[in-house]
This record gives structure tokens, sequence and C-alpha cells, in this order.
């Protein structure tokens, strides 16, 4: 997944019949945020982000070794500071939609290779602490892309 910079993932994928799909991911990686504190200006840090997402697909065209897809997706993580402990344990939900593709090999039927490219809008409740002049700045919603290779048993 891409979000800025690159959201490490695993993913388990599978089609039922040739048109509907399903997947299940797990993200973790790195993301650059601040805290703003009303008056006194943003204070940028990393912290860490785990997110588990499922994802729908329909399948608009099926071919023998290859996709076109279009579907949707729901992703739900927490973000934990690194050294600003305020942060620690804030959920996020990220909902968005998606279209991609998947192809294979003639010589490497079972091994699957998909990119999908869609927008996710970010959910979370930005104020720290119940703070009412102190805000997390996250900037995970916008256009994402995702890659990667699946086997099929």
């Amino acid at each position: 997944m891409v979000a800025g910079s690159f959201l490490n993932g695993i993913s388990v994928r599978g089609w039922i019949g040739d048109r509907v799909g399903l997947e299940a991911s797990g993200f973790y990686g790195s993301v650059k945020t601040s805290i703003e504190e009303g008056g006194y200006g943003k204070t940028d840090f990393d912290a860490d982000l785990w997110l588990v997402e499922a994802k729908a697909m329909f399948a608009v065209v099926s071919r023998t070794y290859s996709k076109f897809y279009i579907g949707g997706k729901i992703g739900y993580g927490q973000i934990n500071a690194k050294d600003f402990g305020e942060v620690d344990g804030s959920s996020v939900l990220t909902p968005g939609v998606f279209i991609g593709s998947e192809w294979s090999f003639p010589q490497l039927p079972e091994v699957g290779f998909n990119f999908d490219v869609g927008y996710s809008w970010l959910i979370y409740d930005n104020k720290i602490n119940e703070d009412p002049y102190v805000y997390m700045d996250l900037n995970l919603s916008g256009v994402s892309a995702t890659f990667g290779i699946h086997y099929y048993f």
C-alpha cells in the first residue's frame, strides 16, 4: 500500500467463480504526522501505523489469464507515536473504492500479479486526550495504490 510512503503488508485473496473476489490484508509501517496545539504551532513526528483491511471485488472483464475489476474496501487500524505518548492507540477507519487488474502467465497460472489504484478516506478522532485545542494531522486520505503477488492453491 502506498500512503505517502510505503506500508508493507501481507494478504490472502480468493475468487468465487470468475467474477467475485475477496481479499484480507494487513499492513504495518511508519507514517509522518504532526500535532497542532492551538496557538503554539505544529510538532512533526514519526508514528507507527498498523491496519487490517477487507476488500470485495467484482471482475468486469474476466479472461483466462487476466481480470479487470472494481471494488470497495474497509480498513481499521491504530497509530502509535514514537516518543509522543499522547497519541498511543488512536484508532483510524479507512473506507475506499478502487479499480485494478490481475494477470498470470500461461507457464505459471497459479501465480497472480495484481495492481490496484483507488481513493481512500480517513475517519479518525483527531482530538488528543480530549483537549479541544490539540489536534493530530494525519494525511492518509487520497489516492492510494497497492500491488502484490498471490499464489492460488
